[in-house]
């Protein structure tokens, strides 16, 4: 009894601890503290400017000692005030990331998206918006032809029955439901975490490894109440496949072994219905069975062992994992899964590669969670380097002492093996996208854990009971302090990405715009217009990989207007479908792609006639429709994230095809054949023999970046004043408006400096003064507004972009974009949604 109270009692600390943290995203203590810092500062200045009117001849001590007398009796007699300001402040500071009732918005892009299919799930049964040739569609994602579903969708079924079993006891709105999800799948989550670890070293390894694994920096804002996403499942069934797999290599008999093996393999099944990458963990249970085989093979050939019996059960477990997990596959999911298997493996190789064997660029490549993670970086991401490298060592510890041992054939020594292929896998994809850091917990933390009970272990068994004592208290605190501090500091830093000013102007998009409209905006917006606002999407967060990432970065960075609204034309009639239909016929994209750029910007009545120089008149009439015909209600949106993000979207815009073709066939094709094909596609001979030359000096990664270039803001928008009929502004920049200059100080070197180029409107049009003599690279763009002047820093080429043109100058001297929502979050954070008038 004894035991099961223990066991009980720490797994109900950690789980207490777990969920604690998890709960901050739902009511935000730490604005507390921060509310009533807020409020104490603002008690000190007014009671300081208070003595300062009354008492202003009096010394500066002196001034000083009243402010800490007056502070005291305010404290003091004033309690009651000073807790209600306290309040409303920290209500003030919640509010904005919380709905009119009070309940915090889902944390993150992804979660809208997935909530949505669960609510399709709960009124029809299924969670596209319709069902075509028995599979699902999303009508809303890559508008106007929407999206078959992948297979995926465990997470929503789930979440749906789950919802209609609460219901039957308590009424609640769907989304409010799926806020505090999390907490239940984390719950389960740290619950199997402990009882694995409990089997490998008991209590002490359990308390360690779960919140080693759950409160961890990168794994806590992932699994905490709002993030409704799939991270939690994809750590829970793959510990227990591994779980599983593992129990039925030490069953006594065949029936046994195959029946955990077919449970295992259920699990795969039902990992691969919930994740598209199911297929790591299957992966890692294959290599450990080659590397058991490959033991086998080593000591027959060594010692003459011939373990038959070893050699029989690893090939049965294997042959039977592999059927049996291929079988739950097609019985949950279809055939689509193994299909796309190889598919999927390729890309994960060149995750964050911009140049693929496509030819256009891997939009993945700029995403920021999917950037390559360095050492320090993961690190972090796992509790900081000492956590980190603790952890290491002790997997590779307990490796070694189960081999100096000779407990191959224990169960721990399975587990450890499973667990350093598991690491090892994961830390190459941790390598390629920092996101897959969180992989890496689930080792590490279960490693750290056992290796302080192994410790323990050791001096139990000399009768060392001082030393055992001791040095279990000192380890154990330390881990314990270390790993809550982590959370607590995570936790802390949790915030929804959306606020109540976007809420609004999507209600009121969702309000004010036709129900059919199409709403062109980048991808990371694509989630909420769809789940808020309800209006479809060119593309959104799950679709970014797709050659709309590409036209739409051509729209925000191109400076002419009528290029972009032929690509947007072209977009909210077919999506891709006009370079699809073109590729089809030529069966070559990179004269389908470079004729369909040509056309873009011909007028409509040329478009039909260029075209039939290279295609039939079926497919002619196709693409000129797409081209030429007038889309319907189309609205385009920016917002004040984006100026941070132009870097890697003009990136995206910047792509060079023909670049990409010499790239891609340089080494397999001769410098001539090379130069033959491009001639063929209009490029000029001159500019052929300049780009050879390049790619053959240009190696490795940096042929990525020879490729295409990136532009940039310097600094965002800094106020200025008018003063002595010069304008001077916050970072030191000075500007005249009569003689049309402006200077750029430099900090490091403390002096003014002259920009490569002035840009300000007159009238309607956006003029540029250039300076021959100009010091630094980029330019300044100068913005004459009611309440007074505002100056950007950026490159050259960005400051007439469509961007540009649409978020600082709110549309001014466009013809297609027609002001329609307009909002401001802070000083500078606009917030603009514009009618596209495709006349």
């Amino acid at each position: 009894m004894k035991k099961y109270i223990l066991l009980a009692f720490t797994l109900a600390a950690v789980l207490g601890l777990n969920i604690y943290f998890r709960l901050f995203p739902a009511y935000f203590p730490q604005f507390k503290a921060q509310a009533r810092d807020i409020i104490g500062q603002r008690i000190r200045w007014n009671i300081k400017q208070d003595i300062e009117k009354k008492f202003p001849e009096l010394d500066d001590l002196a001034k000083q000692s009243m402010v800490k007398t007056n502070l005291y009796q305010y404290y003091k007699f004033k309690k009651a005030e000073i807790d209600r300001a306290i309040k409303t402040e920290y209500v003030l500071l919640k509010e904005r990331f919380q709905d009119e009732r009070g309940q915090t918005y889902l944390m993150e892009l992804d979660c809208w998206h997935w909530a949505r299919y669960v609510e399709n799930v709960v009124k029809t049964g299924h969670p596209g918006d319709q069902t075509v040739g028995g599979k699902q569609f999303d009508l809303f994602m890559l508008a106007p032809q929407g999206s078959y579903m992948l297979w995926d969708q465990f997470l929503f079924y789930l979440s749906a029955f789950l919802y209609k079993g609460f219901s039957l006891f308590k009424k609640v709105e769907l989304f409010d439901f799926l806020f505090y999800l999390p907490l239940l799948f984390a719950a389960v989550f740290i619950a199997v975490l402990y009882m694995f670890s409990f089997r490998l070293g008991r209590h002490i390894a359990a308390v360690i490894s779960c919140l080693f694994v759950g409160l961890s920096p990168i794994f806590l804002p992932r699994s905490c109440a709002g993030w409704f996403d799939k991270d939690i499942l994809n750590l829970l069934f793959p510990l227990l496949v591994v779980w599983t797999y593992v129990l039925s290599l030490f069953a006594y008999s065949l029936k046994r072994r195959l029946l955990w093996v077919f449970f295992s393999s259920f699990w795969v099944g039902i990992f691969c219905f919930t994740w598209t990458h199911w297929w790591f963990i299957f992966l890692i249970i294959v290599g450990y069975e080659a590397y058991s085989l490959a033991n086998i093979f080593v000591a027959y050939l060594s010692h003459k062992e011939k373990d038959i019996d070893s050699l029989k059960r690893h090939l049965v477990s294997l042959v039977a994992f592999i059927y049996f997990s291929f079988l739950w596959i097609l019985v949950l999911t279809g055939t689509t899964p193994l299909i796309e298997l190889y598919r999927q493996i390729k890309l994960a190789l060149i995750l964050n590669k911009p140049l693929m064997s496509s030819i256009w660029p891997n939009v993945y490549s700029t995403v920021q969670e999917l950037k390559k993670a360095s050492y320090p970086q993961i690190t972090r991401a796992v509790g900081g380097q000492l956590l980190y490298f603790l952890s290491l060592i002790s997997m590779l510890v307990i490796f070694l002492m189960s081999i100096l041992r000779g407990m191959q054939r224990d169960f721990r020594h399975q587990v450890i093996v499973i667990m350093i292929l598991w690491f090892m896998m994961m830390f190459y994809a941790a390598s390629k996208g920092i996101r897959f850091t969180v992989f890496l917990l689930v080792p590490l933390g279960i490693s750290m854990g056992w290796i302080v009970n192994q410790a323990y272990e050791y001096f139990r068994s000399k009768n060392k009971r001082w030393p055992v004592t001791a040095t279990l208290v000192i380890v154990a605190a330390f881990l314990i302090i270390n790993l809550i501090s982590n959370g607590r500091r995570t936790a802390q830093q949790i915030y929804p990405m959306l606020n109540d000013t976007f809420y609004q102007v999507f209600t009121k998009m969702r309000d004010t715009t036709p129900r059919d409209a199409i709403v062109n905006s980048w991808w990371d917006l694509g989630d909420w217009l769809k789940v808020i606002a309800r209006r479809r999407v060119i593309f959104d967060g799950q679709s970014q990989d797709t050659p709309q990432a590409y036209w739409m970065s051509n729209v925000l960075i191109t400076d002419n207007e009528e290029e972009a609204v032929g690509i947007l034309r072209m977009l909210n009639n077919g999506g891709n479908r006009a370079f699809e239909a073109i590729s089809r016929e030529l069966k070559d994209p990179f004269k389908s792609v470079l004729l369909l750029k040509k056309i873009i910007l011909l007028p409509p009545e040329k478009v039909k006639s260029s075209l039939s120089e290279f295609l039939p008149p079926a497919v002619t009439e196709e693409v000129a429709g797409l081209i030429i015909n007038k889309p319907g209600s189309a609205y385009f949106f920016v917002e004040y994230t984006m100026p941070g993000k132009i870097s890697p979207i003009s990136f995206l815009g910047n792509w060079d095809f023909v670049k990409v073709y010499v790239a891609q066939n340089i080494g397999k094709k001769t410098k001539q054949d090379i130069m033959d094909y491009l001639l063929t596609l209009g490029v000029d001979s001159q500019r052929v023999e300049r780009l050879f030359q390049e790619a053959a000096l240009i190696t490795g990664e940096n042929l990525d970046f020879w490729i295409s270039g990136q532009s940039r803001y310097f600094i965002d928008e800094i106020k200025g004043s008018e003063r002595n009929s010069v304008v001077l502004f916050d970072n030191g920049c000075i500007y005249d408006p009569r003689e049309q200059t402006v200077y750029v100080y430099s900090p490091s070197e403390r002096k003014y400096k002259l920009p490569r180029s002035l840009f300000f409107m007159e009238g309607d049009n956006l003029k540029e003064i250039t300076y021959p003599d100009n010091e630094v690279s980029f330019s300044a763009l100068i913005i004459k507004a009611p309440d007074g002047y505002r100056s950007i820093l950026l490159d050259r080429k960005l400051a007439k972009s469509i961007f540009a043109r649409l978020y600082f100058l709110n549309g001014k001297g466009l013809r297609h974009f027609k002001p329609f929502i307009e909002a401001q979050e802070g000083n500078n954070g606009h917030i603009r949604l514009f009618e596209i008038d495709w006349n």
